[in-house]
């Protein structure tokens, strides 16, 4: 394995438990009814055991993200998907990057497993299809918690200074549309990177 992938692997694998240890403590001990100052401690209690297990326990499997099974690969994607999707507050543009990285993370799987170019295609095509549905899923919740809000008109005409009263057939308007175009691009640049890699491989 060269050093790029290794640390792909490494970073993609090796944020999960930490990141989800945190999360646990956080919202673990937030839902126990913790004050602010344990809320915060067991946070920090969860990311520094995550990183120690990834250190010690699970050291020897951080390098094996081209090599685990479809199975693993998929919980690893929903993971960053929602883990992304939180960070953003609903902002489902930047989950693109899940697809983009399994694009890439299929294509090197297929090198170092010599698989054929059709083969790997293949996969890509399977790839770019569940990270898009997985973003389909995303915006569909962001447009239900959208609609909910009742002064979405008015927030959407200060955030971009417009001089014009937002109407509800508009915001339906930018809705599909603008989930149409991303869910788009998310098949397309994950189809592209799988198939640049996979070119480049040799």
């Amino acid at each position: 394995m060269n050093r790029t992938d290794q640390f792909v692997s490494r970073s993609v694998l090796g944020f999960i438990a930490p990141v989800a240890l945190m999360l646990t403590g956080w919202w673990g001990t937030f839902l126990a009814g913790g004050t602010d100052r344990s809320i915060a401690a067991m946070a920090f209690s969860g990311l520094v055991l995550g990183m120690a297990l990834d250190a010690t326990v699970l050291r020897r499997g951080l390098d094996s993200l081209f090599s685990i099974g479809d199975r693993r690969l998929l919980a690893v994607a929903l993971f960053y998907s929602v883990g992304i999707y939180g960070f953003f507050m609903g902002l489902p543009v930047f989950n693109v990057l899940v697809g983009i990285v399994g694009g890439y993370v299929i294509a090197r799987r297929a090198a170092y497993m010599d698989w054929s170019r059709e083969r790997a295609r293949r996969d890509a095509r399977r790839v770019a299809t569940v990270s898009t549905l997985i973003l389909g899923a995303l915006c569909c919740a962001t447009a239900y918690l959208a609609l909910g809000e009742p002064t979405l008109g008015a927030q959407l005409r200060g955030m971009f200074g417009l001089p014009f009263d937002v109407s509800r057939p508009t915001i339906y308007a930018i809705i599909v549309g603008g989930g149409a175009g991303l869910l788009a691009f998310q098949y397309g640049a994950t189809i592209l990177t799988a198939r640049w890699f996979t070119n480049a491989r040799a």
